[in-house]
């Protein structure tokens, strides 16, 4: 009786130790899979910031350029406007002596 026991209990056993390990796997597949979903995010994450960087630098090229742009053109815009107040000045100077 005490040898129909001892299977009985060491059958229970192996059920017992077989869920255990189903349970081990799936929480070991589930780590995995986490830490693979993880590195992912993390992948993407690094390259997303490399892509603002980017365009933050280039925003700030672009921002320096049109700024250079404008006050060199206001420069040239005077410059012009001078040039055409001194040509209609001799203008009427000339006007007014002929």
């Amino acid at each position: 009786m005490s040898t129909s026991a001892d299977r009985i209990y060491e059958q229970q056993n192996d059920s017992s130790l077989d869920q255990l390990y189903n349970k081990v796997s799936s929480l070991r597949s589930v780590t995995v899979d986490i830490h693979n979903d993880s590195e992912r995010q993390r992948s993407r994450i690094s390259t997303t910031s490399d892509q603002f960087d980017n365009f933050s630098s280039s925003l700030a090229r672009t921002s320096n350029h049109f700024s250079r742009t404008i006050v060199n053109g206001a420069r040239q815009h005077r410059l012009t406007l001078y040039i055409v107040a001194g040509f209609v000045a001799l203008w009427l100077l000339w006007r007014l002596v002929f």
